[in-house]
C-alpha cells in the first residue's frame, strides 16, 4: 500500500507542472488569437492628445461668431480622440440635410484665418454639431483643415 501511495505522489508531482504548462500555452494561444495581425489598427499614425488648452483654443475660434443672434455656441468637447463643437439653434432649419451640411462646412467650420486653432489641433479631427434640444440628436460635419487642403 505504501508503494502505491508513493507512485501516486510521484505521478501527481509530474502531472501538476504539465497541467500548468498546458494552461499557460492555451492562454498564450488565445491571447495571440485576440491580437491577431489581421486586426485593423485603431490609428496608423499617433494621434495627438487633446488637452484643456486645445479645447480653449477651439472655443476661442468659435465663440465670437455666436455672441449676437439666436444661435448659441455651447462649447467643444473631447469624445474618443475627436473634438466636437456644439451649437444650439432655436429651431430646425428649413433646408435639406445635405444643404445644411454644406452650409456648416462652408460658413461655420473655422476658416484659414484661424491659423492658431488649426495649428493647435493639427492631426485631431474637428466636427461641428448643430442641434435644437438634445446634443445627441445633432446634425454634424467634419471640418477640413484649410491649411492642409490643396
Amino acid at each position: 500500500m505504501n508503494l502505491f501511495k508513493g507512485c501516486r505522489v510521484r505521478q501527481t508531482i509530474y502531472l501538476l507542472p504539465m497541467l500548468l504548462i498546458g494552461c499557460l500555452l492555451s492562454g498564450c494561444i488565445q491571447s495571440k488569437a485576440a491580437t491577431s495581425e489581421n486586426d485593423i489598427p485603431i490609428s496608423s499614425t499617433s494621434q495627438r492628445h487633446i488637452t484643456d488648452n486645445t479645447l480653449k483654443v477651439v472655443n476661442a475660434a468659435f465663440y465670437p461668431s455666436f455672441i449676437l443672434g439666436e444661435w448659441r455656441y455651447k462649447g467643444a468637447r473631447n469624445f474618443k480622440g475627436k473634438i466636437n463643437a456644439y451649437i444650439q439653434i432655436p429651431g430646425p432649419l428649413e433646408m435639406s440635410k445635405d444643404v445644411q451640411k454644406s452650409y456648416l462646412r462652408t460658413a461655420i467650420c473655422p476658416s484659414s484665418k484661424h491659423t492658431n486653432m488649426w495649428n493647435e489641433i493639427d492631426g485631431i479631427p474637428l466636427s461641428v454639431h448643430i442641434y435644437t434640444h438634445k446634443q445627441k440628436q445633432s446634425l454634424y460635419v467634419d471640418c477640413v483643415n484649410p491649411l492642409n487642403a490643396g
